[in-house]
């Protein structure tokens, strides 16, 4: 890793590993880390055969969010550098929570802030059970990015929301999974094997499926019930054309383990 790299980006076969490697910082997200994530999440889009992505982080703290001594330290640009920083963020959060492949997410330590948004555009959180989440925005004086009014509004509701965002209340691990914003809670040793596991695990899956399920379940809560049954209706007669479904049956009544091939 090069002094100047603060985002790591790796291809194993079919899954690409994206690291926060800023550790003495806290994993504090300044320009260079907005600049370079916009950067790796361009080349997952653009890579093909992309089947799964892992988001780790060096050291303790998964990320404390956006960097308040950088921000301090440009006086009167701040508006200009959070517009800058912010864009290309956000441009990063999309294009990870729009690829064709499922998305893990291992948490340990600190989350928060605009770094949350590395939870909320992925299909999966696996959180160490010493992780901590928190907005921290409301203190600053600040109503926050990340997505974190979408995400947390739509996974944990409204009153929920408002505590965590307004009353900055930080949550354990557990009550994060309480409230629907991780999905399990492992020992803090087990965090990197259980991820790993996890993420090559969905990236011998149905890729195209994947794809589809990404999309209908972001889809789920501004859709009518007729019209979710009308687009699973449509996707799954796709999805019918292609190798991996014909071998998944295939393998049900063989008996067998099914080995999809993705695209």
């Amino acid at each position: 890793m090069s002094a100047s790299e603060v985002v790591s980006l790796r291809f194993e076969d079919g899954l690409a590993r994206l690291r926060l490697r800023r550790p003495e910082a806290r994993n504090a997200i300044d320009r260079a880390m907005a600049y370079q994530l916009l950067d790796a999440a361009s080349a997952c889009a653009a890579r093909a055969g992309l089947r799964a992505v892992l988001i780790e982080a060096d050291g303790p703290d998964f990320t404390v969010g956006g960097d308040l001594r950088h921000l301090h330290g440009v006086g009167d640009e701040l508006p200009t550098e959070l517009q800058r920083m912010i864009s290309r963020y956000h441009a990063a959060l999309a294009q990870l929570g729009a690829l064709e492949a499922p998305v893990v997410t291992a948490v340990q330590g600190a989350a928060a802030g605009g770094g949350l948004g590395l939870l909320w555009c992925a299909d999966l959180v696996i959180a160490a059970d010493d992780a901590r989440l928190a907005s921290g925005f409301a203190r600053l004086g600040m109503s926050g990015d990340g997505g974190s009014s979408w995400a947390v509004t739509r996974l944990a509701g409204a009153r929920r929301a408002w505590e965590f965002l307004a009353e900055g209340r930080v949550l354990t691990a557990a009550e994060a999974a309480d409230w629907g914003l991780v999905s399990r809670v492992v020992p803090a040793a087990e965090l990197a094997a259980e991820a790993e596991r996890t993420a090559r695990r969905l990236a011998e899956g149905p890729t195209r499926a994947f794809a589809h399920l990404r999309r209908l379940i972001g889809a789920a809560s501004a859709s009518s019930w007729a019209e979710q049954l009308d687009t699973e209706r449509r996707v799954m007669a796709e999805l019918a054309l292609t190798a991996d479904v014909r071998n998944g049956i295939a393998a049900f009544v063989e008996r067998r383990e099914p080995r999809f091939g993705g695209r």
